[in-house]
């Protein structure tokens, strides 16, 4: 059982690297992720038949929809910042939402000691994000200061849709495995609206590359929703965002980003933080 709490956060931690290692454009990356988020919702549909309910549906669907709002945004911001200094601030922003959502919305939060823990691992995330985005004084850093201000406003912006996009079908009590297809269906479709306004960007090459993709988000995915109804919305995606040591470090190995010796050490001082706050919000009981 406890692997199956941390494929959210392998999948979700490698799904930005495999991205950026294919060199496409923000709309083909969505294309390519969602096209085999389809493929794999269909295929999980057709093994476990799940039973529909139109509301179940709807909101499933919609989620979907802000998903693919949500992740062409973080898409975009890698085009602007590295990985390892994008995805710290997306994730934390995420789990900042989720908790605050699942805690005053989904009352999982019950009493003034879970509020206490909860509030300090927010706290805690807070300091490890600002931490891990840090960067020395250099003279040069003036078009990098642009270029972040811009990315951190996609991520702001896309992490509001990614938390809607995984509280609303817990909002209406859908299960993981009704979820699933409803999901991916509103993924794809909204990805092919979003790409009428980019067809000069359009190219089916890109999109095939990115099928790993959507294979990595899949089974994150899939392993998230299942997940959610044994331990709840907060406890499954604090665990989930474990995801952002993956990106941190294997952005800076994988995708070779240069960082000073002071800034690595300031960079995983801001990791220990942010994974000393998950684990605080996910020790609630």
């Amino acid at each position: 059982m406890a692997i199956l709490y941390l494929l959210p956060a392998l999948g979700w931690g490698f799904m930005p690297i495999i991205a950026k290692l294919t060199n496409a454009r923000p709309i083909n990356q969505l294309l390519g992720t969602t096209t085999m988020a389809l493929i794999m919702g269909i295929l999980f549909t057709l093994f476990v038949q799940p039973s529909y309910g139109w509301l179940h549906f709807a909101a499933a669907f919609f989620s979907g929809c802000f998903w693919s709002i949500g992740q062409y945004l973080q898409f975009s911001s890698f085009q602007l910042l590295p990985v390892s200094e994008a995805m710290p601030i997306s994730n934390g922003t995420q789990l900042i939402g989720t908790t605050f959502i699942a805690a005053v919305f989904f009352k999982e939060w019950s009493n003034m000691k879970m509020v206490g823990v909860g509030m300090s691992g927010i706290l805690l995330i807070i300091l490890g994000i600002i931490l891990t985005s840090y960067l020395e004084k250099k003279g040069e850093n003036q078009q990098y200061t642009v270029k972040k201000s811009k990315a951190i406003v996609c991520l702001l912006l896309s992490s509001f849709a990614l938390t809607i996009y995984v509280t609303l079908p817990q909002a209406f009590q859908a299960s993981g495995a009704e979820v699933l297809f409803p999901q991916s269906l509103g993924m794809w479709l909204s990805s092919i609206v979003l790409s009428f306004s980019k067809r000069g960007e359009t190219n089916y090459q890109q999109v095939r590359k990115n099928f790993g993709t959507g294979i990595a988000w899949s089974a994150a995915n899939i392993s998230l929703f299942l997940t959610i109804p044994i331990i709840g919305v907060a406890k499954s995606f604090t665990f989930s965002q474990l995801a952002v040591l993956v990106s941190i470090y294997a952005g800076l190995i994988i995708l070779k980003v240069r960082k000073t010796r002071k800034e690595l050490q300031i960079i995983s001082l801001g990791a220990a933080l942010i994974t000393a706050g998950i684990l605080l919000i996910g020790s609630i009981k």
